[in-house]
């Protein structure tokens, strides 16, 4: 690679664009950074608006995940009280057969979007078939 980079000047800046880092060991040419920091700072300016999760979205996803799994019960609550961070519990006969992870596997397909824009985390996931559940 270091013989290719004395070769091709381009190469040969762009290489060390890349491995050189600031005074504070962060990666210079990596704008990725700067588009975090700032991210950040508008969240915490605006005290993570835009992260709440309200009652409308999760009544929206306890609505995806019963309409995609054709689930008999479906609860999400909202465990920090900001959205952030949700517990799911789903009872559908679909989870008959599954492993405990293809049984996540199947809630979180039918929540992907929602999982992208305004939730954090999920904390907590309870997947049961109608028997277990009894």
């Amino acid at each position: 690679m270091a013989s290719l980079a004395r070769r091709v000047p381009a190469i040969a800046m762009t290489l060390r664009a890349m491995t050189s880092t600031s005074t504070t060991g962060v990666r210079r040419g990596s704008t990725h950074v700067g588009d975090r920091r700032r991210a950040f700072a508008r969240a915490f300016a605006t005290g993570g608006e835009g992260n709440n999760i309200t009652s409308a979205l999760m009544e929206q996803m306890q609505q995806k995940i019963r309409d995609g799994l054709e689930a008999e019960s479906v609860e999400v609550r909202d465990e920090s009280g900001n959205g952030r961070h949700v517990s799911i519990k789903v009872i559908a006969k679909a989870f008959e057969g599954k492993s405990a992870v293809n049984r996540q596997r199947a809630v979180y397909k039918c929540i992907f979007m929602e999982l992208q824009d305004a939730v954090h985390a999920v904390n907590e996931m309870v997947t049961l078939t109608p028997e277990e559940a009894a």
